[in-house]
């Protein structure tokens, strides 16, 4: 113990001195008492003298050092899965959201200050703070595990990177001891509870980093019904984006079930708001179909429901499916899906059939292509010699001529080139020719002709370039012919130029007419006879050409077949190598949906002037379902935008572009894009992946129902941050009151005794 204010031992003698002679000068009397009462004043007289001393020791302020421990109140993190699987209502009563709060509320005692500091935080798309659990932003469109996950790895090395708190002294006059009190972690972060049903967009649990083991306790809790409800699902509808008028289109609906209990499920197919058809699926039929498969897995073995329509109006339609099935199903969000179809009318295509030499095949195709409703058809045929007789045959029978220059030949969708001399084209006329292929991106059909003409006979390297086959220069010609059945290879039926069926037309054997050394490399085979081939193509820069590679092509007109098969050839051909109009040759356009962001579509367009130079600077316009946005130019002719557009899965959009008051084009497309990920797609509560989650971030898991009031026990609600040292008075003890008390007490009963009193 020692005196914070001692004065210093002159001033406390010289004090003694004083009331020691005070105190003998009030008891001088004591000298001629008796001596029975001298000795009682006297002793008097030292209680008197001992209790003026004790109040002097009380005003020295006897201290003694005390020390006491210094607390922090720790946090622990509670996040709250927010996205729009949460607001499911399982028990009539309470949303999934609303049953983690309660559970919070009534387990962990978030009001009680012995229990730690808890901080609030949600996530769906994003992990956010919010304070409060009154403040959560409810139903986001998604949840992203992986913002929570960089949540708890910012706080858990936060939480390591703490420094320690040693000893301190608060007063300056004693020496500090360090060695009696060892350093103390300084906790902030005591622990981390996540509330979430486990419906994560990526269920990959590698893809998580983990967090360290040493960090904090990390608990998931399970918020969802254990028992699985009734839930059906129409995982997908797929029809095509754009069919032509008066023609019927297959739209395929996919669905699984889970749960039926026996009860039966109603399909049924609108158009425009209106139902046009509907069936009904018994239990029996997904239990067979799906025998072991848990619900949730992939859906190889989804059961697909088909469905005919009649494209007998123009327009845009939208179509759904929607399943029903009895009314105790929970999630219903994710019963309807949708799809547009563009009805169009079948773009009619300008071909140019050109030939200097005629013969039986010419005719033929020519009276095929006339036979098709879907093209404008030009024909030229150089085999007339004399200039004046050639020039009144053109004028006289509306014959056109091959085109000159690269401009007129771009005019046209299609080319298909009969026999033509060596030296029968210009090298302006081949030098058009490739580009009309390659930069414009025109499709050419390059029919069979003598070894003297034709394909056969071109000398000109860019003319080569176009063959989708190496010939036998040697002998060009397959002589004699090897007739044999046409088989048409998987390229061939996955192109749907010709089918099974239309193989029939045809009443006796083929024969291919060149002797094919092999194909290019990048070229197709679509049907071969013999292992020769018969149609191949190939791409040459945005078109592509191909070679009918048939003997005696006219055999395969049957005129009681309405052309047999050489109509379906050349339709099919036609309609292959057709798609890139002359209105839409100046612009590419492609639409996908991006890897970050699954609810939106991306447009990239590429566009190029009258000569398929690129056309930076240009006015490009984007029309999707009424909604028309400028593209952003990036330069080089490449313009993008982004559309959101999360509920549809066909879609149809048209670019125009114009520069310096010049049209370019206009390109339309209609793409099937993958489905669009929804929260609601499967919303039972994925217990595995949260397992599997807990793990992978060294934390726990246990569902909501499992938790109770010692659940909050696991987290340490104050950390001892060190120890602080103070100078504590003696004087509010006891003892020294007790001790002054009893002198004064005493001194009292002597002077009643002596008399003074």
């Amino acid at each position: 113990m020692i005196f914070v204010d001692y004065p210093g031992h002159l001033v406390a003698l010289l004090l003694a001195a004083f009331f020691a002679a005070i105190t003998a000068l009030a008891f001088r009397s004591a000298q001629r008492a008796k001596p029975s009462l001298k000795r009682r004043i006297l002793l008097l007289a030292a209680i008197q003298y001992l209790a003026v001393l004790t109040l002097l020791l009380i005003l020295w302020n006897p201290s003694r050092p005390r020390e006491m421990q210094m607390l922090s109140r720790n946090s622990v993190l509670v996040a709250f899965d927010t996205s729009e699987s949460m607001s499911l209502v399982e028990d009539g009563k309470t949303t999934r959201l609303d049953k983690a709060i309660a559970a919070f509320k009534d387990k962990l005692s978030p009001g009680d200050r012995r229990a730690p500091d808890y901080k609030i935080f949600g996530f769906d798309r994003e992990a956010y703070h919010s304070g409060s659990t009154d403040f959560l932003r409810r139903w986001g469109g998604r949840t992203d595990m992986h913002g929570l996950s960089a949540l708890l790895a910012r706080y858990s090395s936060s939480a390591l990177s703490e420094p320690s708190t040693e000893k301190q002294n608060t007063n300056p006059g004693a020496p500090d001891n360090p060695g009696a009190n060892p350093p103390a972690k300084k906790h902030r972060i005591a622990g981390a509870v996540i509330f979430t049903d486990g419906g994560a967009d990526d269920k990959n649990v590698s893809a998580y980093a983990p967090t360290p083991g040493d960090a904090f306790p990390i608990v998931f809790v399970g918020v969802g019904s254990k028992q699985p409800h009734c839930d059906v699902a129409v995982k997908s509808l797929s029809a095509p984006s754009r069919v032509a008028v008066d023609t019927p289109y297959q739209a395929n609906v996919a669905v699984t079930a889970a749960n039926l209990q026996g009860r039966p499920v109603s399909i049924e197919l609108l158009r425009d708001d209106s139902v046009i058809d509907s069936r009904r699926i018994a239990a029996e039929t997904f239990a067979a179909k799906n025998p072991k498969r848990p619900y949730g897995q992939p859906a190889d073995d989804d059961l697909t429901i088909e469905f005919t329509l009649a494209a007998d109006r123009l327009g845009t339609h939208t179509i759904l499916a929607r399943a029903k099935v009895a009314e105790d199903e929970i999630n219903s969000a994710n019963n309807t899906r949708s799809a547009t179809v563009e009805v169009v009318e079948e773009n009619r295509l300008k071909v140019l059939l050109y030939s200097q030499r005629a013969d039986f095949n010419i005719g033929k195709v020519r009276q095929a292509l006339a036979r098709d409703s879907r093209i404008r058809l030009d024909l030229g045929l150089d085999v007339i010699r004399r200039r004046a007789l050639s020039r009144e045959a053109f004028e006289t029978l509306g014959y056109v001529r091959l085109p000159r220059d690269r401009a007129d030949f771009y005019e046209y969708d299609i080319i298909v080139l009969g026999p033509c001399e060596p030296g029968g084209l210009t090298d302006v006329q081949i030098d058009g020719l490739y580009s009309f292929v390659a930069d414009r991106g025109g499709g050419l059909v390059l029919l069979p002709g003598p070894a003297d003409a034709g394909p056969a006979a071109w000398l000109d390297e860019k003319a080569k370039t176009l063959m989708p086959a190496i010939l036998d220069r040697r002998k060009p010609l397959l002589l004699p012919p090897s007739p044999g059945s046409i088989e048409l290879t998987p390229e061939g039926l996955d192109s749907k130029v010709l089918g099974p069926a239309d193989l029939k037309d045809l009443d006796q054997p083929a024969a291919a007419h060149y002797r094919i050394i092999q194909t290019k490399p990048a070229a197709t085979t679509l049907a071969a006879i013999n292992d020769a081939p018969l149609i191949a193509l190939h791409r040459v820069g945005r078109g592509r050409v191909c070679l009918l590679n048939a003997s005696r092509l006219f055999n395969w007109y049957r005129e009681d077949l309405e052309g047999g098969l050489l109509y379906k050839v050349l339709a099919g051909l036609t309609g292959h190598l057709g798609s890139l109009t002359s209105r839409a040759s100046t612009i590419e356009l492609f639409a996908e949906r991006p890897q970050d962001r699954k609810s939106a579509v991306r447009f990239d367009a590429y566009v190029c002037d009258r000569s398929f130079r690129p056309a930076p600077g240009a006015n490009v316009l984007l029309n999707l379902q009424d909604l028309v946005v400028s593209m952003d130019d990036l330069g080089r002719g490449y313009y993008v935008t982004q559309i959101d557009c999360p509920a549809d899965r066909a879609i149809v959009a048209t670019v125009q572009a114009e520069l310096d008051g010049v049209f370019l084009g206009e390109k339309s497309i209609a793409v099937n894009l993958s489905d669009a990920p929804t929260e609601m797609a499967e919303a039972r509560m994925d217990q595995e992946f949260l397992l599997a989650l807990a793990k992978r971030l060294n934390g726990k898991y246990s569902h909501a129902e499992d938790i109770d009031r010692n659940f909050a026990n696991m987290f340490e609600a104050q950390a001892k941050m060190g120890t602080s040292t103070r100078m504590a008075s003696a004087w509010p003890t006891w003892p020294l009151l007790l001790a002054l008390s009893l002198l004064l007490s005493i001194g009292w009963f002597l002077r009643r005794n002596i008399g003074l009193a």
